[in-house]
């Protein structure tokens, strides 16, 4: 969301609950653990030779394989608890839990563990739509005036385009990301017409159909859109149209007594104004931006959407959508680009395999679901730590390539070889930088760099003389390239889609005088705006995730960077006596915490 699923269940989804990745003991909870371990073998062994008998892919060795990758990065702390869910076209392979659902009660991760999806909430939003696309109650290409007369929003460009549904469900509408009223910066709970009606008092960010910009306001107006035109709750016309017919038995768009129990305890890291993180559990309510994010499942009911999406869109209750609709949704739209935002889905690639998918970032919660559909293979991860990015995409990364490696032979990529640097040639690459957005701090580590970009920590592992893999939080593998100037010292770098040059080490420089009032915290306590000083620039810290440097544009105004509200802006508001008393993100108000 911030940034970035019907049949019985399968016997080879019956997968225990995990015991924790740690070193077995003695008494009756080791032998309750080696237990476990032992059915998790015997099945693995049962379903290899099943999987012989039938003709069907035999997976046990890419599980052992998988399994092990997953204990490896639980230990980098990240993750408190993943569970994830592998499908082979109308099989779920394997499913299972790792590490802990809740940390303080010791209750493991399980397969039927309940977690928040996030964005993976638009797919089924753009799937309610168009099914009432192939009803011919609605046209995706109508403005969305047409069905909802009353809908607002300024538009500030002559000779616009209307938008309309498509727009919004591919992200080409100029939409702004957040609207003022029911995003997570939001714990009101008011519901999605308040929300859809706040934005009466926003601004279009680019014309329609001219630009992809992200937009959790877009998808939520989408499924307003549905809510009006079913004449019926979106989250019922959900539950009676889509989630119930796949078979999502353990799903639902608002917490319920059943998914309550099961639910796994959200972790989330707050930053704490003085560039470290302490850890929270997350906070509990429902957005009013809920088609865009409030979706609550499992791996297995996951695993369930992909076998729905593999079947081409049917079910044992019939077809839910015609499978050139699917293949529509599969396709990216207003752009000439093979990869790209399709309806809801995003279209990319995987070792030169198409991909249609989606990632969730939502208090607390890291999510991911991946199909390779001319393969029919995908794979779903979950996770109960708070913008968990980096380890969520390498563990989906690894299931993917393991599952190609078993079903068509394909020889996994070789890892690049290991490069050792001397002290004195990691020394090089030391210093600061910084880039349109963000801010960078480089020191030599053991062997490796360590980076701190806008907050966060990265390591970067050395693969070529200037060529590094950033791993972390955010990152898995993210390629570093560094550069050198005419007299062959380190000047710079490209990576995350930026370009970063080097700047002064621990620069002074003095900020404007009618700037340092600024300076301080504003917003909701587990998720504060914070504004700092770095090489001389204002500093944004949005969502506890990155710092990001601010344009200014006149004395209360500025200009959001390239990132999670590019080209929106954040203003300040004074009182009567010059004193700052809110700031206004992304139209998003914010309370200013504590005085200056």
């Amino acid at each position: 969301m911030r940034h970035l699923r019907g049949t019985d269940r399968n016997s080879q989804s019956q997968q225990p609950r995990s015991f924790p990745a740690a070193r077995i003991g003695c008494g009756r909870t080791a032998l309750r653990q080696l237990a476990a371990l032992a059915l998790v073998i015997t099945r693995i062994s049962v379903n290899g030779a099943q999987a012989q008998k039938t003709g069907e892919v035999d997976y046990s060795a890419a599980v052992q394989r998988f399994e092990a990758i997953v204990r490896e990065e639980l230990t980098s702390g990240i993750s408190s608890g993943v569970t994830v869910a592998l499908v082979d076209n109308q099989r779920i392979v394997y499913t299972r839990g790792f590490g802990f659902a809740d940390k303080g009660r010791r209750i493991p991760a399980a397969s039927d563990t309940v977690y928040r999806a996030g964005s993976i909430s638009k797919l089924f939003t753009a799937l309610a739509a168009m099914q009432l696309v192939e009803q011919e109650r609605l046209d995706i290409d109508q403005p969305i005036t047409h069905y909802d007369a009353d809908f607002r929003i300024v538009i500030p460009f002559e000779n616009a385009k209307p938008i309309t549904l498509r727009q919004l469900m591919c992200h080409r509408a100029g939409m702004i990301r957040e609207a003022p009223v029911g995003s997570y910066f939001d714990a009101s709970e008011p519901g999605t017409a308040r929300t859809v009606a706040s934005l009466a008092s926003c601004v279009l960010v680019h014309p329609p159909d001219t630009k992809t910009k992200y937009s959790n306001s877009g998808v939520t107006i989408v499924g307003w859109i549905v809510e009006k035109v079913s004449k019926t709750a979106f989250e019922q016309y959900q539950q009676k149209h889509v989630l119930d017919p796949i078979g999502m038995h353990h799903s639902g768009w608002r917490l319920e007594p059943k998914l309550k129990q099961k639910l796994a305890t959200g972790y989330l890291s707050v930053a704490d104004g003085n560039g470290g993180y302490r850890e929270m559990r997350a906070p509990q309510f429902e957005f009013g931006i809920l088609p865009a994010g409030n979706l609550y499942t499992t791996a297995e009911d996951l695993a369930r959407f992909l076998m729905f999406l593999f079947a081409e869109g049917r079910t044992d209750r019939g077809p839910l959508i015609r499978p050139e609709t699917l293949a529509q949704m599969f396709t990216p739209q207003l752009t000439q680009n093979t990869n790209g935002f399709g309806l809801g889905f995003s279209v990319g690639n995987f070792r030169r395999h198409k991909t249609v998918s989606h990632m969730g970032a939502v208090y607390g919660f890291t999510s991911s679901l991946t199909a390779i559909p001319g393969q029919k293979i995908g794979a779903v991860v979950l996770c109960n730590d708070d913008i968990a990015a980096g380890p969520v995409r390498k563990l989906s990364s690894a299931a993917l390539s393991l599952m190609l490696e078993a079903k068509l032979g394909e020889t996994l990529p070789a890892p690049p070889p290991a490069l050792k640097l001397r002290p004195e040639e990691l020394a090089a690459f030391s210093g600061d930088f910084e880039s349109e957005s963000f801010w960078a701090e480089i020191q030599p580590g053991d062997g490796l760099l360590e980076a701190v970009i806008s907050n966060q920590s990265v390591t970067l592992a050395p693969t070529e003389p200037l060529k590094f893999e950033g791993s972390g939080r955010l990152v898995d593998r993210s390629p570093f390239l560094f550069e050198r100037d005419s007299k062959g010292q380190v000047s710079g770098f490209t990576a995350m889609g930026q370009q970063f040059r080097r700047v002064a080490p621990n620069p002074a420089q003095e900020i404007p005088a009618e700037w340092k009032k600024f300076l301080g915290t504003y917003g909701p306590g587990f998720i504060p705006l914070i504004i700092s000083i770095k090489h001389g620039h204002l500093c944004a810290m949005t969502e506890n995730e990155f710092d990001y440097r601010l344009t200014p544009v006149n004395q209360a105004v500025f200009k959001m960077p390239p990132g999670l509200y590019t080209d929106e802006h954040l203003v300040f508001q004074m009182d009567a006596n010059g004193k700052v008393h809110s700031a206004v993100l992304a139209n998003m108000p914010l309370r200013r915490r504590g005085g200056r």
